[in-house]
């Protein structure tokens, strides 16, 4: 009992550990990054960066994946920020806030905030971030 106890802790203390972490980046990418744009109509663009990172959105959604099957979700608006002491060049980091009309009768709209670094490392080029889900529809916000 006592080791699951510590075991118990020890996850705790991950976790708040973790938490932290997350809480660092997000003021850490706050400060990066410039001034929202003004809402605008979704790119195909926008759209291409949802198809990009729809597994984990779907995952978000707590929908199981369906091998094959890519779920709808409609980019309809987005705003653009841009990583400070940067030009408007092609390769500057920029951090993307999608509103997305999905099929899912729980959650019909979504923010989803996609991050497109200045230098690809990874193997996808863009990052999820986070999601908002909504029950109805809002004006798209960063968050």
């Amino acid at each position: 009992i006592e080791s699951d106890y510590r075991k118990a802790t020890a996850m705790g203390a991950l976790t708040s550990k973790a938490n932290a972490f997350d809480a660092d980046l997000h003021q850490r990418e706050e400060h990066a990054l410039g001034p929202p744009s003004k809402t605008m109509d979704a790119s195909e663009y926008a759209q291409e960066l949802v198809y990009l990172v729809s597994k984990t959105i779907e995952t978000h959604l707590n929908l199981l994946p369906v091998p094959g099957k890519r779920r709808t979700l409609e980019a309809k608006q987005m705003i653009i920020r841009v990583l400070k002491n940067k030009g408007e060049g092609e390769n500057d980091g920029k951090m993307y806030y999608i509103k997305c009309k999905t099929e899912v009768a729980e959650w019909p709209w979504i923010f989803v905030k996609v991050y497109e670094p200045p230098l690809v490392t990874d193997v996808s080029r863009v990052g999820f971030r986070a999601m908002k889900k909504m029950k109805e529809e809002y004006k798209l916000v960063t968050f």
